[in-house]
């Protein structure tokens, strides 16, 4: 069966399977099998964020929009602009990859430029897209971009030395906030607030705690933002609060959707309630390292908590809903929603026990009282990553080279342009 699949998704599938082999390597380097490979981690780290979900995220982006707007209208942008994004964001990538592991400035730079070259194209988009999308939701959708703006100038000033009262650690922190919490926090909560009733098979909707969701999570990352920048800690610690507000909104949503809806999905659920809890896991040692240091080991608790965001959280919702994604851009036509509700893909549970458990591990690996087994744990953790990551890599190649099945056994025939 010939099948046309999206750019952005293909190349999401190809960061995916990279960064399983890079974690892989981390756990080999782990048992000395390997020799240590620099910044092999935070590699690790950027092909789930930049490589994979930012990835799918330009993929899905306009047809989500598009889908908010009006279920009769095509959603996808014009081709040459959507190869623009994709020829930039890509080849950004790749010098952006290349600075980091060479220490070259100048080519990560370069990388950095073309990313947000290619994020400039897509707010443009996204903006007209919007204008007749539903309020809370266009305000997401609109909203959410500018963080990963925010991200990449910040990952500018740790590039040419130029920070703000927080200095290096706090432009770090506002780098990673602005991408994590913000770009991709906004854009995964509208996507969850728009799938939730189609995949729980519901018509209601809970506007008002859409609306607290939204305006929590992007007022909770403006403080998560702004206060590492400017080393002003009442400021992070008000915007982790109102982000748990908003969070605590969503989950309210979804939790909402699955007891009153008719379907199940009992395996995609559990993935979104573990991502979000591993999200929520920092929030109370975060007073506890800014307020009174010493008391705790930071560099730990911010390494464990930046890979709970990553593996925990981003890992678990792209187990959750990437695949369905994927099989469910094709030339049907009905809401995007529904198509993705409609696809046959359902995680498993090896895979929602592995990811959750290795998040334990890598989380245990940071507290004092298992020092002496700190080592033994986190080679333990990234290891059920792994495994949890393979069960990803291979339901998704599975969807891009066979094209996808829907629960009634159609083929899926894809588009040639991206976003179509």
């Amino acid at each position: 069966m010939k099948t046309r699949t999206d750019p952005f998704f293909l190349m999401a599938g190809l960061y995916l399977t990279v960064g399983l082999l890079a974690v892989v390597g981390v756990v080999a380097v782990d048992l000395g099998v390997l020799e240590p490979f620099a910044r092999l981690r935070w590699v690790t780290i950027h092909l789930v964020t930049i490589g994979a979900m930012t990835q799918a995220l330009f993929g899905a982006l306009p047809a989500l929009v598009g889908s908010a707007v009006d279920r009769e209208e095509a959603v996808g942008g014009d081709a040459p602009t959507r190869w623009a994004q994709w020829l930039a964001l890509n080849v950004g990538y790749v010098l952006v990859l290349l600075g980091m592991v060479t220490g070259a400035t100048v080519v990560a730079v370069a990388g950095a430029t073309l990313v947000l070259g290619a994020l400039a194209l897509l707010i443009v988009e996204v903006r007209r897209l919007t204008r007749r999308a539903s309020r809370t939701l266009g305000r997401a959708y609109r909203v959410a971009p500018w963080f990963l703006v925010v991200g990449i100038l910040a990952a500018f000033g740790m590039l040419f030395g130029l920070h703000g009262p927080g200095g290096y650690f706090g432009s770090l922190e506002a780098h990673v906030h602005a991408n994590v919490w913000g770009f991709l926090g906004l854009v995964v909560a509208a996507t969850l607030l728009q799938f939730a009733p189609a995949f729980a098979g519901t018509d209601r909707r809970r506007p008002r705690r859409r609306r607290v969701a939204v305006a929590g999570l992007t007022l909770g990352a403006t403080g998560l933002v702004a206060g590492p920048w400017l080393a002003v800690h009442a400021l992070t610690i008000a915007g982790l609060l109102t982000y748990v507000v908003g969070t605590a909104a969503l989950l309210s949503v979804l939790v909402g959707a699955v007891r009153d809806g008719e379907r199940t999905a009992s395996t995609r659920v559990a993935h979104v309630v573990g991502a979000y809890g591993w999200l929520l896991v920092p929030v109370p040692f975060a007073p506890v390292v800014l307020l009174a240091p010493g008391v705790l080991p930071a560099a730990a608790i911010e390494r464990a908590a930046i890979h709970g965001l990553v593996f925990g959280w981003m890992l678990q919702l792209a187990m959750a809903m990437l695949p369905a994604v994927v099989a469910a851009f094709d030339g049907r036509d009905g809401d995007l929603a529904d198509r993705v509700a409609s696809t046959d893909y359902a995680p498993s549970w090896v895979g929602v026990a592995a990811a959750n458990l290795g998040m334990l591990a890598l989380w245990l690996a940071a507290l004092p009282p298992f020092e002496a087994v700190a080592g033994t744990l986190s080679t333990v953790g990234f290891a059920l990553v792994a495994v949890a990551w393979a069960s990803l890599v291979v339901a998704l190649w599975s969807r891009l080279a066979g094209g996808g099945r829907g629960r009634s056994g159609e083929s899926v025939d894809r588009g040639a342009v991206p976003g179509n």
